[in-house]
């Protein structure tokens, strides 16, 4: 059921429940996961905690649910870029490059997952869709491969090495440049990812 299909009360409850997320979102990013109370997210979102509780069994499973509506969102944002039209060559290039957009926008969850990471994120990633995740991410950077060897864009690589390596190389930069996110850093360093990966993989024209 789309949003519009939804009750006044059912869109004004989900309207609430995000800004619920919204705000523990901020606050476990500003102090960290453990140093923030259901009382602290209920009088920073303007909510009792009886409400809290009423969407959330408690702060664990309030965590589980941002950790996977951001991962959602960012998953869907990638899909969108890899699927939208044109080249195989276009289409990883903007794949690369939306990573800089990616992280100017979702710097304080991404942020917050790097911070619990080795604790809570990783326990969270093996019982929720991180592995989902990085199959879509995979799977759909190598069918471009394939598609641009096909069409005699690429050279001959293994395509899902290839895939692989990049989306970790991706994730890995994403990690390292959220904590403290600067454009200018970011632009230039996907830069240099773009040429690696790109630039190496075409083929001169005529080849």
């Amino acid at each position: 059921m789309s949003e519009e299909q939804l009750s006044r009360k059912e869109r004004e409850r989900l309207q609430h429940k995000q800004e619920i997320l919204d705000t523990a979102l901020r606050l476990f990013s500003e102090q960290g996961f453990h140093n923030v109370s259901m009382q602290q997210i209920a009088e920073a979102s303007e909510f009792s905690v009886g409400t809290l509780y009423n969407f959330f069994d408690g702060k664990e499973t309030l965590f589980e649910e941002l950790i996977d509506s951001c991962g959602e969102k960012i998953i869907a944002a990638l899909v969108a870029v890899m699927d939208a039209p044109g080249t195989e060559v276009e289409r990883l290039t903007n794949f690369i490059r939306y990573a800089c957009t990616l992280l100017e926008e979702h710097a304080q969850f991404i942020k917050l997952y790097v911070s619990e990471l080795g604790t809570k994120s990783v326990k969270l990633s093996k019982k929720h869709a991180k592995g989902e995740f990085d199959a879509v991410l995979v799977n759909g950077l190598e069918q471009i491969l394939e598609n641009g060897m096909r069409k005699g864009l690429f050279r001959r690589v293994d395509p899902a090495i290839t895939a692989k390596a990049i989306n970790s190389i991706i994730e890995t930069l994403g990690f390292e440049l959220a904590s403290q996110f600067d454009k200018a850093v970011a632009t230039d360093t996907f830069s240099k990812v773009e040429k690696l990966f790109v630039g190496g993989l075409l083929l001169p024209e005529g080849k």
